[in-house]
């Protein structure tokens, strides 16, 4: 005698894969978008470690008036022990402050990438559309939210993705 599922059975089976897969599948529909704001906060969160490194050493050092990057350059600090700037104009965004580069808009890229704007704004863009925008604030030695655009043009949206 061969034994073999019924057609009930294999109904079923088919049922359970299907409700599995309803709740299943919107729990991966915004992978993406969560892997990119995890990006910023680490990108954000490695900035502002490196400016309180360098602020910590100011007072250390009794009020020194510069540090050194990573390739051993020497970078201005203001009179409260911050960078004045977090970068020059080489295309490396953040590149005073972190060992790594972060990965740059050049070549007209406008997905997954950070730009400087003017000096010491910065904005990361998740695509064309949706733009987030950060500012240095060398007084106080913390990356700032603005408006971006997208869903990203009310300050509060910025800062759920930074902070």
């Amino acid at each position: 005698m061969k034994k073999a599922f019924t057609l009930i059975e294999l109904i079923f089976v088919i049922v359970i894969i299907g409700v599995l897969a309803s709740v299943a599948i919107p729990k991966f529909k915004n992978l993406t978008t969560h892997a990119k704001s995890s990006g910023v906060k680490s990108v954000v969160t490695s900035v502002q470690s490196s400016i309180d490194n360098i602020h910590g050493k100011w007072i250390i050092n009794d009020n020194m008036t510069s540090f050194k990057d990573s390739q051993g350059n020497e970078h201005a600090l203001n009179s409260q022990g911050y960078p004045e700037h977090l970068d020059g104009n080489d295309g490396n965004n953040f590149s005073w402050v972190l060992k790594v580069p972060v990965p740059s808009c050049s070549d007209g890229k406008t997905n997954g990438c950070w730009k400087e704007d003017p000096q010491d704004t910065y904005s990361y863009y998740y695509n064309s559309n949706d733009v987030l925008k950060l500012e240095y604030n060398a007084t106080t030695g913390t990356l700032e939210c603005k408006a971006g655009s997208g869903k990203y043009s009310d300050v509060s949206k910025c800062e759920k993705v930074v902070y």
